[in-house]
């Protein structure tokens, strides 16, 4: 038999691995409820490292010390750390369609605009710490940058719904160049460049994104 050379043997310390062995061998009857609330623990404890210390403070010793479960139950929940980053991402997703409040496109434009960029900047501003960490690893991971992907076109799609009424009005390259004007600004990546390269704070890279948009809206009249 090959030895294992990633996930250690040995049981670390916590609430959650002091129990490790009786779960295990009461699996048939209570072992899935267990293993979702230490799957869950440690994604929670992923998410706050990142947010408090960044990414280079995201290890599975860090992890399972944080979600206070052994290193041995993280390994058995994920087997690297691409693996952990892929399901928080997933779990980011399912957070963020929870803060996604609809935007009644009946609204003034201005009202639109507003309600769409202040629900947006409390949404990048907890997304933020796993959206980094992610970015970091797409180069080598194929299921993230699928991640990715959908999370644009989820996007686009809002866009395109939201300001439907003045895209209405524009057809052909012209509603394909508004459109990716809107995407360029309303994403994340350009609000964390201002939050990080020009150094805006919250309530001023909201001013800046409203004031953007506005122009390019209002310009397609």
């Amino acid at each position: 038999m090959q030895a294992d050379e990633g996930p250690p043997a040995a049981a670390g310390e916590g609430p959650l691995a002091a129990a490790d062995d009786e779960a295990t061998a009461e699996a048939p009857r209570r072992g899935r409820p267990r293993s979702e609330k230490a799957r869950l623990a440690i994604l929670e404890a992923a998410a706050e490292l990142l947010l408090a210390r960044g990414l280079s403070a995201v290890s599975m010793d860090a992890v399972a010390e944080r979600a206070g479960v052994s290193v041995r139950t993280v390994w058995q929940q994920f087997a690297d750390m691409e693996a952990l980053l892929v399901e928080a991402s997933r779990r980011d997703l399912e957070i963020l369609m929870t803060m996604l409040t609809p935007i009644d496109v009946g609204l003034p434009l201005d009202e639109r605009i507003t309600r769409f960029v202040s629900r947006n900047a409390r949404i990048y501003e907890r997304m933020a710490p796993g959206w980094r960490a992610a970015r970091l690893h797409e180069p080598f991971s194929a299921e993230l940058r699928r991640s990715k992907q959908r999370n644009s076109a989820l996007g686009k799609a809002e866009i395109e719904a939201v300001f439907a009424p003045e895209l209405g009005r524009l057809s052909g390259q012209r509603r394909i160049q508004l459109i990716s004007a809107l995407v360029g600004v309303g994403f994340w990546p350009f609000w964390e460049s201002l939050r990080t390269d020009a150094g805006a704070s919250p309530e001023q890279a909201q001013d800046i994104v409203a004031t953007l948009l506005t122009a390019s809206l209002t310009r397609s009249e």
